[in-house]
């Protein structure tokens, strides 16, 4: 039986991904005191971390079919590359539309999102491959929302074969900000509108260790609250992104009981099947600074910096249970 057992949880966050790419970075080239690095064998990502969960297991799938070992860290600097070579301003994901053809596309229903973002599925299509996730050593899966039926699914490779491309764009897509994609008589989006983070698929799955980086803070200052909060799309937006943190974060406490209860003398679970799982947070404390229709390459390299360091304090910490 495939083991999936070391998982590594990859958020949404639009360009925050950036922030995403400098800790997946960080992470894969990070030595444990007793001499050993996190090798992913499963990946699940959502939003943008669909698009940087892919690419890390492309690589890994394209070192496979070269017939070399995968190097972790090796690939984590390329994903760190990708971004701050490919990702230099909107223009180079998405574009706009105009205020008179968004009006009359409202008006006549035809509404499809307040950008387009051909650049971001052309980066897609172009380093992510099937033949090297079907390769991968490490498990590849992206979630996605159903938005007629609400449903959310992960998606991978063996279930959607060649159209998995189609899963992971989709999963990019966040709903009236950018267009639906529809595959296979679908309407697709976003899987952040329903999981933030997918970490029930890797404890299903049966993780032992998760490695967790997300992009969103706990919370964000009364400041910017006071700023943004008097635009309707702002807080509609911010009012699904607190319906979707308490989802990650009930299921990371979850994770938390269950290790207590394995802990605990006399337990029951671990005769159950239960087991405990270690876990690595990295989490911004404060909203990160960027804009996302209006950044250009310093702003993303900022991001990245901003990642590695606050993923290296947290990996400094070691892996952590909760139980204690």
């Amino acid at each position: 039986m495939a083991q999936f057992d070391r998982a590594l949880v990859l958020s949404g966050g639009n360009v925050k991904g950036a922030y995403q790419a400098g800790a997946v970075k960080a992470l894969l080239n990070h030595t444990f005191p007793d001499g050993s690095k996190f090798a992913p064998n499963a990946i699940y990502g959502v939003s943008v971390g669909s698009m940087n969960g892919g690419f890390l297991a492309d690589r890994a799938g394209a070192a496979v079919l070269a017939g070399n070992t995968p190097d972790w860290g090796e690939i984590g600097n390329e994903l760190e590359a990708f971004w701050r070579d490919n990702i230099t301003s909107f223009a180079s994901i998405g574009k706009k539309r105009g205020t008179l053809g968004l009006v009359a596309n409202i008006l006549f229903g035809n509404f499809d999102g307040l950008t387009t973002m051909d650049g971001a599925a052309s980066l897609a299509r172009a380093n992510i491959k099937p033949e090297n996730l079907r390769a991968s050593p490490a498990y590849y899966a992206c979630g996605v929302t159903n938005m007629a039926t609400c449903d959310y699914f992960d998606a991978d490779v063996d279930t959607f074969g060649d159209d998995i491309l189609d899963y992971v764009i989709a999963s990019t897509r966040e709903p009236v900000a950018m267009p639906l994609l529809w595959v296979n008589n679908m309407p697709l989006a976003d899987g952040g509108v329903r999981n933030i983070a997918p970490l029930k698929p890797a404890i299903k799955r049966g993780a032992k260790q998760m490695a967790v980086i997300a992009m969103k803070p706990d919370h964000m200052t009364p400041d910017y609250a006071r700023k943004n909060f008097k635009s309707i799309l702002k807080l509609l937006k911010r009012t699904i992104g607190t319906l979707t943190s308490e989802i990650m974060n009930n299921d990371l406490d979850e994770v938390k009981k269950v290790n207590r209860a394995c802990k605990a003398p006399g337990d029951q679970l671990l005769a159950r099947g239960k087991h405990i799982i270690e876990f690595i947070e990295v989490r911004p404390e404060d909203r990160l600074p960027i804009d996302v229709t209006n950044f250009n390459a310093t702003d993303i390299q900022n991001l990245i910096t901003m990642g590695e360091n606050e993923a290296k304090a947290a990996l400094e910490a070691g892996w952590q249970t909760g139980a204690d």
